[in-house]
């Protein structure tokens, strides 16, 4: 018999200013649970709110025998409760979809993913964990331009047109106004000026598989715009830059460059201990060299979200995505403590 299927998933904050990403999520919810009743299979819906001792209530209450569909992405404000909703479920010893605690803490905390991608030589951009402006030295390791992101967190949270910096001056002042926010620091690294792309894996029977890649088109964005995916571009869809960055699948690329996006996917999602399905986006250097930006866990899995074009351009509908997705959780290992 089938187990029944729980999809916990997360509520958001409209008076948080960055809540369109945590919005997001219920057009996910929905379309699984669509699938799931084409499927004929038993369901609910299992929403946590805070504090992290109410969604741990509600964990326990759970049969054993549940089978939960993950797609809590956080609290509103509180990015890490993600891991922590995955270590609940983990010491419960409940299965669940996607990936485990371990590799959503490494997607997370961006510097410590970028030092275990590049002890396993995967290629990565040059750049600094900075946690105060007194730890910038006088000559940056790399020429600018520079790019900062906040260094734990995800969604593109804090990231915008002033995340591109050309001088030293620029980039205390947006280091400084990063800080305020984002307190667990910033990394800042050199910008790759080269083409962006992005491949999902998704783990399948036969083991993970990298999907078609995307290209992100920035060809339409206004003159002195910088090419990159903006917290806006991502999530608000009535904003020019949104519909300026739109990706294109599978990546009008040459089959060589295609390969290597592929090679390099697969091997980010292994070296941070991905299971189920994960993103990873990366960018051509000055050179054309690819190097891995970061490894997004449980990326959105929207129907209308990058996941799911790709799975479309490898002959996947979106029920079948799904399926799989589920399929690996329910006949899989159970997650562990890598």
């Amino acid at each position: 018999m089938a187990k029944k299927v729980i999809l916990i998933h997360n509520t958001s904050d409209p008076s948080l200013p960055e809540s369109a990403a945590e919005e997001g999520v219920m057009e996910t919810v929905e379309a699984v649970e669509q699938v799931l009743r084409q499927r004929g299979r038993s369901f609910f819906r299992l929403p946590l709110t805070p504090p992290l001792s109410a969604a741990a209530s509600s964990l326990e209450r759970l049969p054993k025998e549940s089978l939960i569909f993950n797609l809590f992405e956080g609290f509103p404000g509180d990015p890490s409760s993600e891991i922590q909703v995955g270590l609940l479920i983990k010491a419960l010893g409940l299965r669940a979809t996607g990936c485990p605690p371990m590799a959503m803490h490494l997607g997370l905390h961006k510097p410590l993913a970028k030092r275990l991608l590049a002890a396993e030589g995967i290629p990565t951009a040059a750049g600094l964990h900075v946690r105060r402006t007194e730890e910038v030295p006088e000559s940056l390791p790399f020429p600018f331009p520079a790019f900062l992101k906040p260094a734990a967190n995800d969604a593109s949270h804090g990231i915008g047109p002033a995340s591109v910096v050309q001088d030293r001056a620029s980039l205390i002042e947006r280091l400084n106004d990063l800080l305020d926010r984002f307190p667990q620091g910033v990394l800042v690294e050199s910008f790759l000026t080269g083409r962006e792309l992005n491949c999902s894996v998704v783990a399948t029977a036969e083991g993970p598989r990298p999907l078609p890649p995307s290209l992100v088109d920035y060809s339409a964005l206004p003159p002195g715009y910088p090419p990159v995916l903006t917290f806006e571009a991502k999530w608000a869809p009535e904003s020019p830059v949104y519909q300026q960055t739109p990706t294109l699948c599978p990546a009008p690329v040459e089959p060589a460059l295609s390969d290597r996006v592929r090679q390099l996917a697969l091997l980010s999602y292994r070296a941070l201990g991905c299971r189920g399905y994960a993103r990873v986006d990366l960018r051509e250097d000055g050179e054309g060299s690819l190097r891995v930006l970061e490894v997004n866990p449980n990326p959105d899995l929207a129907p209308s979200a990058g996941l799911a074009k790709q799975a479309r351009s490898a002959g996947w509908d979106y029920a079948r995505l799904v399926s799989t997705i589920l399929g690996s959780a329910e006949k899989g290992e159970p997650w562990t403590f890598e």
